[in-house]
C-alpha cells in the first residue's frame, strides 16, 4: 500500500480513503487512551468518573490520514499504549463518563467502564476495517482474510470448519 492507494477517494464511497478511516478508527482509540492517561488515580467510583470521553470531538489528525508512514507510526502509539495497559492492568479505573452527539446535534453523556467503551473500540475498529478492506478490493488489493470481521464471526467460521 503506498500512499496514492491510501489517500485514493473511493467511486462507491466518495470523500473516504483508506486513510481517513485509520484516523477515524485511532481517533476513538486516542480519546480512550488519553482519559486514562489523565486519571490521576486508580480509585474511582461511580461518584467519580473517569472522563468525560466525548467521540464527537477528535483531534483527526492530518499527518495519519494522509501518509501511510503516519498511519503506522499512529497505529504503533496506539499498541505501545495498550501494552503500557496491559502492564497496569489492576490500576486502570473501572467507570467512565462518555458522551457524543445524537441524532438532531444533541449531546448525551452516559457512564460506562474503560472495558466496555475499549470494547466499543475494538468493534468500532472492526466495522471501519470492513470498509477498508472494500476500499482495498476497490484499488485492486486484497485485504487479510479474517481483517473485517468480528472475533465470533471468525470463531463461528473455525468452529463449522472442524
Amino acid at each position: 500500500l503506498d500512499d496514492t492507494q491510501y489517500t485514493q477517494e473511493s467511486a462507491a464511497l466518495p470523500g473516504s480513503t483508506i486513510g481517513k478511516h485509520v484516523r477515524h478508527v485511532l481517533d476513538h482509540f486516542a480519546l480512550l487512551f488519553a482519559a486514562l492517561a489523565s486519571a490521576q488515580s486508580a480509585s474511582n467510583n461511580l461518584q467519580h468518573p473517569l472522563g468525560p470521553v466525548d467521540y464527537a470531538h477528535r483531534e483527526r489528525s492530518p499527518l495519519t490520514e494522509s501518509t501511510v508512514d503516519g498511519g503506522q507510526c499512529s497505529i504503533g502509539r496506539a499498541i505501545a499504549i495498550v501494552e503500557q495497559l496491559r502492564e497496569r492492568e489492576t490500576a486502570i479505573p473501572s467507570f467512565i463518563t462518555v458522551s457524543d452527539t445524537l441524532p438532531g446535534g444533541t449531546t448525551a453523556s452516559f457512564l460506562s467502564t474503560v472495558d466496555r467503551e475499549l470494547w466499543f473500540c475494538i468493534h468500532h475498529m472492526i466495522h471501519h476495517n470492513a470498509i477498508i478492506a472494500s476500499l482495498m478490493f476497490e484499488l485492486g488489493l486484497n485485504p487479510p482474510t479474517e481483517f473485517a470481521y468480528a472475533p465470533s464471526t471468525i470463531k463461528l467460521a473455525h468452529d463449522l470448519a472442524k
